[in-house]
């Protein structure tokens, strides 16, 4: 037993020693992995979907990508697949460059951004383009995973493109991680739980972010499944922390919206906090609207908080904050 078992370990280790991308580059910080064509750039996702992976603590899997870098070098057009199924584990620089998207239903890619879960890092990125059913713009999850040792974050990137039908975030449908120095200048329309930046902030942090996108929910603060729903400019449900963050954005909406959140209540036992950030956004709602922050429960700090933006709704509405419980 002992011996198919290191047997197993060995074989899974050794691919990680021969990855499966053909690219200038050995993957490490000072010669990444180089990404010149659109073929590159499917090469990786297929290598993200594939099973590459081998251990990487006593407690986890990772595929070939964990630890590895991975460098844009020019703007690539007509992408119109995502990095969908796998999770990517590395670092993604985008040094500035841009990614232009045409990303329609078509399986199994239908619904995802451009990266579907990332454990890892992508940073300087510029997204453009359009996601037909998407749930947002650069990644679906921002998710850290227990047992891999990994900065899992989303940093100076931007969002040019426009989501629709299941839009959810410019960056992230939901951030387990950190978010900072990242703008939605896209235009995203959703059913519930819509926001420039990410849609759901549950256990992460969003920071020095800016949205000035359009952002329009069709039936907000009415989810089956649970009350944390709305419409915000930076993130449409927050239990965690969010400062520094700026919404010049029109958002629009029915139940829970707001110019920063649109619904938000405590992690576990630590208070959600909204922190220095400005609205300056024309805010619009049926119930429960706030230029700051749209439906508030127990328990959220805000603090430090600016509205200079119009809000207009039927009842429980407010500058800062429109409905408290």
């Amino acid at each position: 037993m002992k011996i198919v078992l290191i047997f197993i370990l060995l074989s899974i280790s050794l691919s990680a020693q021969n990855p499966p991308f053909n690219g200038l580059g050995d993957g490490t910080e000072l010669n990444p992995y180089q990404i010149w064509t659109k073929n590159d750039l499917m090469e990786l996702r297929d290598s993200v979907n594939g099973d590459y992976s081998y251990v990487v603590s006593h407690y986890a899997l990772a595929n070939w990508t964990y630890g590895k870098h991975f460098r844009l070098m020019v703007d690539i057009d007509n992408v119109t697949q995502s990095i969908g199924r796998g999770t990517f584990y590395g670092y993604f620089h985008g040094a500035g460059k841009k990614i232009t998207v045409a990303i329609i239903p078509s399986p199994p890619y239908a619904g995802t951004p451009l990266f579907l879960k990332v454990t890892g890092n992508i940073d300087s990125l510029t997204l453009d383009g359009i996601i037909n059913e998407g749930t947002a713009g650069i990644a679906n999850y921002l998710m850290p995973q227990y047992g891999v040792p990994t900065d899992v974050s989303i940093s100076h990137c931007i969002n040019n493109a426009t989501i629709t039908e299941w839009g959810s975030g410019g960056i992230a449908y939901s951030n387990s991680g950190t978010i900072s120095h990242c703008i939605n200048n896209g235009d995203i329309t959703g059913v519930d739980c819509v926001a420039g930046i990410a849609g759901d902030n549950q256990s992460g942090t969003i920071i020095n972010c800016i949205n000035t996108g359009k952002i329009t929910a069709t039936n907000s603060g009415s989810a089956p499944y649970n009350n944390e729903s709305g419409v915000g400019g930076i993130a449409a449900f927050n239990k965690n922390n969010i400062s520094n963050c700026i919404n010049l954005g029109t958002v629009e909406g029915q139940n829970h919206v707001g110019g920063i959140v649109g619904w938000a209540s405590q992690l576990v036992h630590s208070a959600s906090q909204i922190t220095n950030c400005i609205n300056y956004g024309y805010i619009k709602g049926t119930n429960a609207v706030g230029g700051i922050l749209g439906y508030m429960r127990p328990i959220v700090n805000i603090s430090n908080c600016v509205n200079a933006g119009v809000v207009e709704g039927e009842s429980d509405v407010g500058s800062i904050t429109g409905k408290e419980n």
